[in-house]
């Protein structure tokens, strides 16, 4: 699988654990595009491909950015491995975007930040297609789907703000009416209630292709869990959905703005829509 990344990489470590899990299962990743592109954004991305052997470019959707965002995991990583707090972006995610499809048309594409540089592009090249995408965003109420394990605060609730499609609100309507042949969306209805902790990690039992980035993973969960009882693994969550779609139970439908967040509309034509998911298999 050849696959686009859009992350908004930084102080939660979320989407560290899943670029080290598409890489570790030997997915050929071909760019990575950081929203909105601060130095340490850059600089833990970079890490990240150095360390196992990634040779790909890496854009952003906002050049020259001098704001530091990130922190926690992913500055300990950097100085235990002795790297720089800050690097420089390759160019705009959007033209890079445009040059790795030329090469890899077959690209799919994996969201897991503001949709910012791929959402720009489809709105210059709408007859771009795109096979498959997965998103980490949105939500399904429970009034449409009951999940086996339903979290408490969302009890009631007809709508969500989801982070990734409001950090960049009309590339992520552009994302969602987009030219792609697939879409699945992974939303906070199923994502709050899987939690990473210590007794999950030392079950698994991972067949890898790539052990460097496995050994990243087992680094940061160290990190993390010696601080924290459990991580919501979000990210993670919609990796694990895109290479095994198998493993959710998905409702079609669309995800469409309502007051200042998200929800879902029933639509037999519509995207995959995350509803349920099987939490033994996902491990």
């Amino acid at each position: 699988m050849d696959l686009i990344v859009e992350t908004d990489i930084g102080h939660d470590p979320d989407d560290l654990f899943a670029i080290c899990y598409l890489i570790a299962a030997g997915v050929n990743i071909r760019a990575i595009l950081i929203s909105p592109g601060d130095p340490d954004q850059i600089a833990i991305a970079r890490f990240i491909c150095d360390e196992t052997g990634l040779n790909i470019p890496i854009g952003v959707s906002h050049l020259d950015r001098t704001k530091f965002s990130s922190g926690s995991v992913h500055y300990q990583l950097l100085k235990e491995f002795k790297y720089p707090l800050e690097r420089k972006a390759d160019g705009l995610g959007s033209d890079i975007l445009q040059d790795v499809i030329k090469s890899y048309p077959d690209s799919e594409l994996f969201v897991i930040g503001p949709v910012a540089s791929i959402g720009f592009y489809m709105m210059k090249h709408p007859e771009t297609h795109f096979k498959r995408a997965t998103m980490q965003g949105g939500f399904l109420p429970y009034s449409l789907y009951n999940p086996k394990q339903p979290y408490d605060k969302f009890d009631g609730k007809s709508w969500m703000p989801t982070f990734n499609l409001n950090g960049d609100r009309s590339s992520g309507v552009t994302f969602l009416s987009g030219n792609v042949g697939e879409r699945q969306i992974v939303g906070k209805n199923i994502c709050h209630t899987v939690l990473f902790n210590k007794e999950v990690w030392q079950k698994r039992d991972p067949v890898v292709k790539n052990y460097t980035a496995r050994n990243l993973f087992n680094r940061a969960a160290e990190m993390y869990l010696e601080k924290h009882d459990f991580k919501k693994f979000h990210d993670p969550t919609a990796a694990v959905c895109h290479l095994h779609p198998e493993i959710g139970t998905w409702v079609r439908g669309n995800t469409v703005q309502q007051e200042r967040g998200w929800t879902t509309t029933l639509n037999p034509a519509g995207d995959k829509i995350l509803a349920d998911i099987d939490y033994d298999a996902l491990w």
